[in-house]
């Protein structure tokens, strides 16, 4: 946690800049196709970053994570993408409520 009281997310490192990539990087970074990676934006576990229609497609430093991350359960777990997706996002959810208990029973 940092000094202000906000949760630091795993994927973003104190001091590091909050990067955007085209979709081509960002699913290369992941370690995964661009295909596979613009399969998980239509399923809804990432977003892009500002106006598609306009500027194109570009992800976060978070929508890297978590495609990594969903990769992974597929991989240990044999489920499929929407499973994935859920159980990742299910992951993330437990983790923001117990840092935000650890906080409160400070």
């Amino acid at each position: 946690m940092s000094s202000d009281n906000n949760i630091v997310p795993k994927w973003q490192a104190p001091g590091v800049a909050n990067e955007v990539f085209d979709h081509s990087t960002a699913a290369s970074m992941a370690g995964i196709s661009t295909r596979v990676l613009l399969k998980y934006w239509k399923i809804g576990l990432i977003r892009p970053i500002g106006d598609v229609e306009r500027y194109g497609i570009y992800f976060d430093q978070e929508a890297i994570y978590m495609t990594r991350q969903a990769e992974l359960m597929r991989q240990e777990l044999s489920i499929d993408m929407r499973a994935a997706s859920v159980i990742v996002k299910l992951r993330l959810e437990v983790e923001i409520l117990q840092e935000e208990l650890r906080f409160w029973r400070k």
